[in-house]
């Protein structure tokens, strides 16, 4: 690990406890599983993913709508020889009332407002990935009522060993009519340049239309129907914009924590970059795809079943999540298994209002 970042961390934290006009200790645990079955696919790789992740902050708040929080992100992979295999800063300014959020620094990708489909960030993109690195502004009125956001993820650092990237995120949409949502979600990513070449520069623009229906009788159902549009463009080749589109209907019936949920793709290709190669030699891949390798699908239908448990026990401290799942890209059927369990706690250590009283 970085020594002098973790000693500098630890001064910070010092000098904001000594000024908090509140400070809260945030500690999440979780363990995460993610099997893939899909060796003679060609929408990705048979692989497990088994980790622990650790993440204690420490936040200082005041006037109700200020906050600063220090922490960090540990990832440990079972069965490696690392103590921890990952460390991630995390270290942010946030700001909230009633309706306008906005934060700015390396923040958890949960402070999103945003509904994105597995088009834009696959499962085990978001184990491994779920910081944000720079900006979002939001507004959410009543609970997702109407929302609105914009957000910039600064993902690569112009350097010898990494390319310079970055996505901008937007949504929007709200409810309606008591049971209706729509709403809509853009990705426009730019994957760019390592310093030690330059002209492959490759654009990636995903935009996905949606409405929805969600209404109880004895099961709970949420059902929707979205279009995804993606403009793509690698400069190197100069053969211009590829416009893969396709439509996706997703469907949810629940109850007591158990679910079952498919999502039904029809359309192009929206990964058609996957397997082509830069001028560094190594394949784009997940590096400019985050999304689901089924959306890259060859025979214009990707469908995903799952059926699984999820529930959230003392007060919404502790998580458990299980899913088998089943994916079939148009040809063949391969199998998905996916486990979580997520602990909180969140201790108040000094409240300066009721210290002085």
């Amino acid at each position: 690990m970085n020594k002098p970042l973790y000693t500098t961390l630890l001064a910070l934290l010092v000098a904001v406890s000594a000024s908090a006009q509140q400070l809260v200790f945030e500690g999440d645990i979780s363990t995460h599983f993610d099997n893939t079955e899909y060796t003679g696919s060609d929408c990705g790789s048979s692989r497990t993913i088994f980790a622990v992740k650790v993440e204690p902050k420490l936040a200082y708040r005041w006037n109700g709508k200020h906050s600063v929080v220090l922490g960090t992100e540990l990832l440990k992979d079972f069965g490696s020889k690392k103590f921890i295999d990952e460390a991630k800063l995390i270290a942010y300014y946030q700001f909230r009332n009633d309706r306008f959020g906005a934060n700015a620094g390396i923040f958890e990708r949960s402070k999103l407002v945003g509904r994105y489909s597995r088009a834009f960030y696959s499962d085990s993109t978001l184990i491994y990935n779920s910081l944000v690195q720079g900006i979002a502004m939001h507004y959410n009125r009543d609970a997702g009522k109407a929302f609105a956001e914009l957000a910039v993820d600064w993902t690569g650092l112009y350097s010898p060993d990494t390319r310079e990237q970055f996505r901008v995120l937007v949504a929007g949409g709200g409810r309606f009519a008591k049971i209706f949502d729509a709403g809509v979600s853009l990705s426009i990513q730019h994957f760019a340049n390592k310093s030690t070449f330059e002209g492959n520069v490759v654009d990636n623009v995903l935009i996905n239309p949606y409405i929805g229906v969600k209404f109880h009788a004895f099961f709970d159902f949420n059902i929707r129907l979205g279009y995804l549009q993606g403009m793509q463009r690698d400069r190197r080749t100069e053969e211009g914009w590829k416009a893969p589109m396709g439509g996706e209907l997703e469907f949810r019936i629940s109850r007591w924590g158990v679910f079952i949920d498919n999502n039904l793709y029809v359309g192009k290709n929206l990964m058609p970059f996957y397997n082509r190669t830069g001028k560094d030699d190594a394949a784009y891949a997940d590096a400019l795809y985050t999304g689901d390798p089924f959306y890259g699908t060859r025979h214009t239908v990707y469908n995903r079943t799952g059926i699984g448990y999820s529930r959230s026990f003392i007060n919404e401290r502790v998580k458990v999540y299980a899913e088998m799942v089943f994916q079939y890209n148009g040809k063949n059927m391969y199998c998905q298994q996916l486990i979580g369990v997520s602990a909180r706690i969140c201790p108040t250590i000094y409240d300066k209002a009721k210290h002085n009283k």
